[in-house]
């Protein structure tokens, strides 16, 4: 097993397959949970350059400490050209402020800030952005609404948001060393 992948936050989201080794971590003793460490602490119990891929689907935004420590700790203990897989609430969606412990909003630009091409210098983590899309729903029988909102995705985000609001986002990112 070459390819180590984490799932942050995994939650009861247990993630195992033969062919690659998967480490879900948590901060709870659930059962499958591999490692259990409070992701407010740094650093992360890794190894420099470790993963191949991170996996993140409605965690990364309830973390309580500073995102642009998480994304750094993340880049560090990536390989580099590894992929990070995040879906989020999107904000201004209200699933996105309703859960209590939400830390972090997400939008369509969130992860610009950490992209060389913008130019911007708030961190040392820098990671490309392959893939991001509007989630409409979960629901599988509305969840082709997703199609039509990401065909224009800024003319949806700044005209139809509010009126047809997607509930996640979903982005790719490519770690840049």
């Amino acid at each position: 097993m070459d390819i180590k992948k984490l799932n942050l936050g995994c939650g009861k989201d247990i993630r195992k397959s033969n062919e690659i080794e998967w480490v879900n971590i948590d901060k709870f003793r659930l059962q499958g949970v591999d490692v259990i460490h409070d992701l407010t602490k740094f650093p992360y119990p890794f190894k420099n350059n470790y993963f191949d891929e991170i996996v993140s689907l409605g965690s990364l935004e309830l973390i309580n400490a500073d995102f642009i420590r998480i994304l750094e700790e993340l880049h560090r203990i990536c390989k580099p050209h590894a992929i990070i897989k995040i879906r989020s609430p999107v904000f201004p969606n209200m699933c996105s402020a309703q859960d209590p412990l939400t830390r972090k909003f997400m939008t369509w630009n969130t992860f610009e800030y950490f992209d060389p091409d913008h130019g911007y210098y708030y961190s040392k983590a820098k990671f490309k952005t392959l893939t991001r899309k509007y989630i409409y729903s979960l629901n599988s029988k509305i969840s082709w609404l997703g199609f039509w909102i990401n065909w224009f995705p800024q003319f949806y985000t700044r005209f139809l948001f509010n009126l047809f609001p997607a509930n996640n986002i979903y982005y790719e990112l490519l770690v840049l060393k």
